[in-house]
């Protein structure tokens, strides 16, 4: 029983280095790789959202660490936040959703990408790694992008595991982020 945990537990970290590996070098293929924790925004000529995103992306985990430390009780006995230790690269192909009830007077605007992150847990003695699958919607406003919406969904730890649905993380850690970076994004690159 020890060598299997033993060997599990290496297992994981193997895995573990490979996929920040090469979440790493996608990242840095795309240029998405800085040493600051907090990269100064680069101003996208036109507001492109598919040349915005990547720069979000790099600084989503420091953001989102940020917004989890700041909804810590300190005086919890039992620590059970995630940490954003990835992101991976967004996806843009939209998922076609048509209007049933009503026809739209406006065109719409919304934007939809997809994205992961990979986070990390302790529990109890043990390190935890998770994958989170993240669709968000955003739109062009007055003071540049703001967030619609944003749905989330945890990959199933285990073939045949029950499928937990999407559930609205507009308000959670990642959406407040992304919330926030887009809010200092845009007053940077206000005109």
């Amino acid at each position: 029983m020890g060598r299997f945990r033993c060997a599990s537990g290496h297992l994981v970290a193997m895995l573990h280095q490979k996929i920040k590996a090469i979440i790493g070098l996608c990242s840095v293929c795309l240029g998405l790789s800085t040493t600051e924790a907090i990269a100064i925004p680069t101003c996208v000529p036109g507001n492109e959202m598919a040349e915005v995103m990547p720069q979000l992306l790099a600084d989503l985990p420091s953001y989102s660490n940020r917004v989890i430390q700041r909804a810590r009780k300190l005086d919890r006995q039992e620590d059970t936040f995630n940490y954003v230790i990835e992101t991976g690269l967004p996806d843009f192909r939209p998922l076609p959703l048509k209007q049933q009830q009503f026809t739209a007077e406006a065109v719409d605007t919304t934007e939809q990408i997809f994205f992961t992150t990979l986070d990390k847990q302790y529990i109890n003695d043990a390190t935890v790694y998770f994958e989170n699958h993240h669709w968000l919607f955003v739109t062009p406003s007055d003071k540049g992008w703001a967030v619609v919406h944003l749905f989330s969904i945890v990959d199933r730890p285990a073939p045949g595991a029950i499928i937990i649905p999407p559930r609205n993380t507009t308000n959670g850690s990642i959406g407040k982020a992304i919330q926030l970076w887009l809010r200092d994004y845009n007053a940077y690159c206000a005109n």
